[in-house]
């Protein structure tokens, strides 16, 4: 939603803080920053384990055979 309000809406970052209640005035730039470096995946919540998120092999690999 607040990136929204920037990216679509155009509003800036002190009247989304202040709008949605968030104190912390550098987090709209960091999430600003992580969204333009990794989409939508830098915004989701990587804390704890992050072995949904990675690839546990690439995915050109060929699957290993028994033979």
């Amino acid at each position: 939603m607040a990136l929204h309000l920037h990216l679509v809406e155009g509003w800036t970052y002190g009247k989304i803080n202040e709008h949605l209640g968030i104190h912390d005035p550098g987090r709209m730039k960091r999430w600003m920053r992580k969204y333009r470096e990794q989409g939508e995946f830098g915004l989701m919540d990587q804390r704890g384990s992050r072995k949904e998120y990675i690839v546990s092999r690439p995915l050109c690999a060929k699957p290993e055979t028994g033979a």
